[in-house]
């Protein structure tokens, strides 16, 4: 297992332009994305609730990602983007990466905790751990999707990166 820092950004009212924009700059045209709906764009009558998600799929290099529903995420072997739509329409945005970016409206997150030495709180760095074999397994015979996770100062995850196929 590897260690090393990571960073973590957020928008906190992104509109769909700057949601689309943070994606194809920072993201591009690879990697996968899903997502869906919960609460908007849910018809809670349909008998098929599966068909308000969608599945991880390819990004389509020309296409902008698919951000209908209320949540969804996009990412590759080097960022992954989640996205939460607001009660206001606006989406809240995390990015998570192992190299720092620079990101228009966003604001890096750091790690607050109590230091027990000093009595004190303190920010400090996110640090990833990669595992060497570990995956999450998929249905109907798609490959594993490789995962990073990202600690607290004390090695507790606290995220999931999504970082690819296996």
């Amino acid at each position: 297992m590897s260690d090393e820092r990571g960073y973590m950004y957020r928008v906190a009212r992104a509109d769909k332009q700057q949601l689309q924009d943070v994606i194809a700059m920072h993201l591009g045209e690879s990697g996968w994305t899903f997502g869906g709906a919960t609460q908007w764009d849910f018809d809670p009558y349909v008998d098929d609730k599966h068909t308000h998600l969608r599945d991880i799929t390819p990004i389509v290099p020309g296409e902008q990602v698919n951000i209908k529903g209320d949540f969804g995420y996009a990412f590759n072997k080097d960022i992954e983007i989640r996205w939460k739509r607001r009660d206001d329409a606006a989406y809240d945005v995390l990015i998570l990466s192992e190299t720092p970016l620079s990101i228009a409206g966003a604001v890096e997150l750091c790690v607050r905790h109590w230091d027990i030495q000093t009595q004190s709180w303190v920010e400090s760095e996110w640090t990833t751990q990669r595992p060497d074999v570990a995956a999450i397994h998929q249905t109907a015979g798609r490959p594993s999707l490789l995962y990073i996770n990202y600690c607290a100062p004390n090695g507790a995850v606290q995220f999931q990166r999504l970082a690819g196929e296996k």
